[in-house]
């Protein structure tokens, strides 16, 4: 299995992309909360690339689930039978 094949099967599971961002974020969380209690150059500097590198993977992670979904809910919405009005809503 080739790595493209990978990357395209691990995208298509919603669930699993969700569950790293998640996962991602509380490993950010957990740097800048150490900067904050032990303010020493190591884990500020830590903090600010690999915490700050980490949580904007997480959100883009997130960000593409959603847009995901907001696409597929649409192409539902297009390929689906039009909503019956009721003759008293117009």
């Amino acid at each position: 299995m080739s790595l493209r094949s990978r990357i395209g099967a691990f995208l298509e599971r919603p669930h699993a992309l969700l569950r790293w961002s998640a996962v991602l974020t509380l490993i950010a969380l957990g740097l800048m909360v150490w900067s904050m209690l032990k303010p020493t150059p190591m884990p500020v500097m830590l903090a600010m690339t690999a915490g700050q590198g980490l949580g904007i993977l997480a959100f883009l992670m997130y960000l593409f689930v959603v847009v995901q979904d907001f696409r597929r809910v649409r192409r539902e919405r297009r390929s689906g039978p039009l909503p019956l009005i009721p003759d008293g809503e117009k």
